[in-house]
């Protein structure tokens, strides 16, 4: 890092240190986020939708479904379209279309691998030589998955469907709401298909 004598950063260093904070911090709000939905269904028509509550499933995993994630999704989820000028209503007859969500838990392996060398010189001092030794660490953790689904009023067929990992913690409520609350905006984002978000 080069200072200049007053002790002060040198001008031509600071541009590059606001380049790398807004690469970090770009990096850290990076999602993996997808959509599919029913190239013969219109969408401009959606205005007000009716909430659906997901099924309880018997065996299901607690972390993947329990009231409190609940409740957490179906306020992050509403909170993006009413932002977005989507309209909830109290009757579904009322409604253009249904919103429900479901999460999926994928077991997942992480590798951390480290190396280094130790060793002296040799030929009379002139080259290195020494041996590599190296580390692995291998762990289990569980990826979560938001699935969000849009379906049509009166078959309940799925029309659109937006999902995203990489934001939403099941085991630890503080870790991250913030990044949760964009992962979710990151999803909906996708709907409308092939038009700008709104």
């Amino acid at each position: 890092m080069r200072f200049a004598r007053d002790g002060s950063m040198s001008p031509g260093l600071v541009p590059t240190l606001g380049l790398l904070l807004l690469a970090a911090l770009a990096a850290c709000q990076s999602f993996d986020v997808r959509s599919d939905w029913d190239e013969t269904a219109s969408f401009d028509g959606y205005q007000r939708y009716f909430w659906l509550e997901p099924p309880i499933a018997e065996g299901a995993d607690p972390f993947a479904d329990n009231d409190l994630l609940r409740k957490r999704v179906r306020k992050a989820i509403e909170a993006n379209l009413t932002a977005r000028g989507f309209q909830p209503v109290s009757q579904r007859e009322d409604a253009d279309f249904l919103v429900t969500y479901g999460v999926q838990l994928d077991e997942k392996l992480r590798v951390n691998g480290t190396s280094g060398v130790y060793g002296g010189y040799g030929g009379y001092g002139r080259w290195p030589i020494g041996a590599g030794i190296g580390t692995t660490d291998v762990r289990n953790y569980q990826e979560a998955t938001l699935i969000v689904d849009f379906l049509s009023t009166q078959k309940e067929e799925l029309v659109w469907r937006g999902w995203g990992s990489g934001f939403l913690q099941t085991r630890d409520r503080e870790r991250g709401q913030e990044r949760f609350e964009a992962g979710v905006k990151a999803v909906l984002d996708a709907f409308p298909p092939n038009k700008p978000a709104r």
